[in-house]
């Protein structure tokens, strides 16, 4: 076999089909211990057998062209030769260059690499357990006032040009969707009030649609003819662009499409919505993913106590 890692592109919009041509190669899983051909069937398995999304597979493939070329320039070329404290050298050299959050990043791929390697190809490598990441401290979401949306919405719904990125903010507010789900939406995935969602790692979820929305979907959709393909027809770029410019035009900030989502969870843990109801309507596999809001709603724990006095009643 003459693929190796180095083989493969890191464009997430072209990765996933060039992996898929070269299943020829691995119609059966080829024994090795060549560090370079391992990562090359590692990242064609997460790929095409996981069916990972494209943004993992790329993120996959940057990390262990990483390591590889690590262990090449100290010419390790048998993944049997490396242990556990050559993994503690390279990860001393790389935190030199690369951010504690990048770190782990790569610490994740490579501990599932090693996993790989003993489980499916049965090779004596690296303990991946003993892979540690470096706790740190979880950021505090960034999310954009609902004023400060509403009124956004407002003044690009007096515009007529203006009307599919109102349609596009609006849809992402109500939903919380993931830009790159956002983009393949279709009026299809629509049931009534239900949207089925195919979100990371190819994790199906429904999320609900409020009846002011579907009604002014409908009415876009109709009078652009979406009934067929994506809802927007923008690739994740454009739609990030967009939004971005948006927002920059008529609120003065910048925003990123992700911050929306915050807004989304930070607007029905204010209501009242539990965090599991939550977790499931962004797609979280992990409660503890949604927690980070909690410090949201302690920000706002005075001004809900005085909202909540004024309009409680005498019992």
């Amino acid at each position: 076999m003459n693929a190796s890692i180095s083989t493969i592109t890191t464009s997430k919009s072209t990765v996933i089909n060039e992996l898929s041509q070269m299943s020829n190669l691995f119609k059966t899983e080829c024994y090795t211990e060549n560090i370079k051909e391992l990562a090359f069937q590692f990242i064609h398995y997460s790929a095409i057998i996981e069916d990972m999304s494209p943004d993992t597979i790329s993120t996959r493939v940057t990390r262990l062209r990483q390591f590889v070329g690590f262990c090449d320039r100290f010419h390790k070329t048998n993944i049997t030769e490396l242990s556990i404290r050559w993994l503690d050298f390279y990860f001393y050299e790389y935190r030199k260059n690369h951010a504690a959050s990048t770190t782990n990043a790569a610490k994740r791929v490579l501990k599932a690499f090693f996993k790989w390697c003993r489980e499916r190809m049965n090779l004596d490598c690296i303990n991946p357990n003993l892979v540690k990441s470096r706790k740190n401290a979880k950021p505090r979401p960034r999310y954009i006032q609902h004023r400060i949306i509403q009124s956004v919405l407002q003044k690009t719904a007096e515009s007529g040009y203006e009307r599919q990125v109102n349609m596009l903010i609006d849809f992402a507010y109500d939903t919380g969707l993931r830009i790159s789900e956002l983009c393949r939406t279709s009026y299809n995935d629509i049931d009534g009030l239900n949207l089925y969602v195919k979100g990371k790692g190819s994790k199906e979820r429904t999320v609900f649609l409020t009846e002011r929305l579907k009604c002014k979907l409908e009415e876009f959709v109709t009078d652009y003819n979406r009934f067929y393909g994506p809802l927007f027809r923008l690739n994740d770029k454009t739609a990030r662009v967009w939004m971005q410019r948006t927002f920059k035009e008529y609120a003065n900030i910048h925003m990123t499409p992700h911050q929306l989502r915050h807004s989304f969870a930070v607007r029905l843990l204010i209501s009242g919505c539990d965090l599991i109801t939550i977790q499931k309507l962004l797609g979280h596999s992990d409660i503890s993913t949604v927690q980070i809001y909690l410090q949201i709603k302690d920000e706002l724990a005075e001004s809900q106590f005085y909202k909540a006095m004024k309009n409680a009643q005498g019992y």
